[in-house]
């Protein structure tokens, strides 16, 4: 079991940063089978506006891109931001790609304005997690959808042989909470997926205007 300090937790996955930082998430291998998934299950289309919420070194996002989409992305590191810009470059220069420095419970979005948000590996580090997935459903147009991956309780005890200081830091929800606090935000679950080895894929849609 590691013994790692708060702050190399930090550096390594609650706010990535330095050229480890960049190495684990530009390489982010772990995190493969859940961005697969995620893809699969709610593929971006062309004409979409997505948004993803802690989007570390812009690989996933890159995917995202790949369909033609536009995309604002957000970090509150800004290492991973940069590192997000270098590597979605093209995208940025083109003005398909915006990027910011943000929390994820106060997202520098417009409201109804985007159609699908990926929030994959990350959830389980914000602090205030029903808020976050407020402002999710809040940026999302009606009939948009979000797709999340985290960690259920199950997964500590797996975290903890890895890192016991990152199993502290990290929060693990039941499918059934995430859930609980879409609904509280407007969101309706569509379907809970496992991802292997990685946790869970939820995936809601915000509530149609009355």
């Amino acid at each position: 079991m590691l013994k790692l300090s708060s702050t190399m937790v930090d550096r390594i996955a609650r706010r990535p940063g330095g050229l480890l930082g960049y190495l684990l998430y530009r390489f982010p291998l772990g995190h493969k089978i859940g961005f697969d998934l995620a893809l699969r299950r709610l593929p971006p289309e062309r004409n979409d506006l997505v948004l993803e919420v802690g989007c570390g070194g812009g690989v996933f996002l890159r995917r995202l891109l790949k369909s033609g989409c536009r995309a604002v992305a957000i970090d509150h590191s800004p290492d991973m931001v940069a590192n997000s810009g270098r590597l979605n470059a093209r995208a940025l220069a083109g003005g398909r790609l915006t990027l910011h420095e943000a929390d994820a419970a106060a997202l520098p979005v417009a409201s109804g304005t985007i159609d699908k948000v990926y929030c994959l590996n990350a959830f389980f580090f914000f602090p205030q997690p029903s808020e976050s997935l407020k402002e999710m459903a809040r940026v999302l147009k009606p009939g948009g959808r979000l797709a999340l991956v985290t960690s259920p309780p199950a997964f500590r005890r797996q975290i903890a042989r890895v890192s016991a200081s990152m199993a502290e830091t990290m929060r693990f929800d039941e499918p059934e909470t995430l859930a609980r606090w879409a609904h509280d935000a407007g969101l309706v679950p569509v379907e809970t997926r496992d991802v292997a080895g990685a946790g869970y894929l939820f995936i809601a849609t915000r509530e149609e205007a009355a």
